[in-house]
């Protein structure tokens, strides 16, 4: 058996002959290795002691990481049945709707499609509202685009070939067969900031990067090249319910520049509001 030790230096500093401090670290040398034999003799589990004492990560401020730069221990604390829509973006989603409804063709007013970019990729951020009863009957979890951010939406873009996910207005439009199955084509009502979403095929669509088993094992949600990606199991449901001229409202911190939305509740938007809180678990407006 091969047994490494290490040498164990003092930062003492003490002024003797040079011939004396030779013979006294060679002693101090020679008593820790003594020590540290009988420790490995007496014990069982020497050769993992050993191993511990001179890993270089053994003391090492860090967790495991995984091959998606999250750790072992972010990936078993995720709650993926975790949600939050917050009242400031139910506010502004709010806002966005009832300028849709003013300014552009809205075939069913009765829907309105929240999805928080505030929330992690982990958390089901993306609620359907029934707007006649103030109910939500549809909350699950959405991709946002590959450039837009790993886990947290940081960065978002109305470009061409950006990848990323635009915020703001948008309205459903008509289904059809795609690449990844069944697909809802969306429209960007909002002058740069989101009005080349069907330039750019922004669409909602299934992907298995969304199931919550998926989010689970890698700690957030898989990425879109900027699509409203959801779990296959919700999509189906989830486009049947929202097509056909419904509004969309992707809220991010940035909508807080834009004057559509980013202003006070109108008295109609008020009492829309409340209803919804009121008939919804306080848990989700936090």
């Amino acid at each position: 058996m091969v047994i490494l030790t290490g040498v164990f230096f003092s930062n003492r500093i003490q002024f003797t002959p040079l011939t004396d401090a030779l013979n006294i670290s060679q002693e101090v040398k020679r008593l820790k290795i003594n020590k540290l034999l009988s420790i490995l003799i007496s014990t069982a589990s020497g050769c993992v002691l050993c191993a511990a004492l001179f890993s270089p990560s053994a003391h090492a401020n860090t967790l495991p990481r995984t091959r998606n730069n999250t750790t072992d221990i972010q990936r078993r604390a995720v709650n993926t049945d975790s949600a939050t829509l917050s009242p400031k973006a139910l506010q502004y989603a709010i806002n966005g709707y009832q300028w849709a409804v003013e300014h552009h063709k809205v075939s069913n007013p009765s829907i309105l499609t929240v999805v928080n970019f505030n929330e992690p990729s982990y958390k089901k951020r993306l609620f359907v509202i029934d707007l006649k009863s103030g109910r939500i009957v549809m909350a699950m979890h959405v991709a946002q685009g590959k450039n837009t951010g790993a886990v947290y939406a940081t960065h978002f873009s109305n470009q061409p070939g950006s990848r990323a996910s635009s915020p703001g207005i948008f309205t459903t439009l008509n289904e059809y067969d795609g690449e990844h199955g069944r697909s809802l084509r969306v429209n960007g009502l909002e002058e740069g900031i989101n009005s080349n979403a069907l330039s750019r095929a922004v669409v909602i669509h299934p992907a298995s990067y969304v199931t919550p088993s998926f989010i689970k094992q890698n700690g957030y949600a898989g990425r879109s090249w900027g699509c409203f990606a959801v779990s296959p199991n919700k999509a189906n449901k989830f486009m049947s319910t929202i097509k056909g001229g419904t509004v969309l409202f992707a809220y991010a911190s940035t909508e807080k520049h834009d004057p559509r939305v980013a202003h006070p509740l109108s008295p109609d938007g008020e009492k829309l509001y409340n209803a919804i809180i009121h008939d919804n678990s306080s848990s989700l407006f936090t």
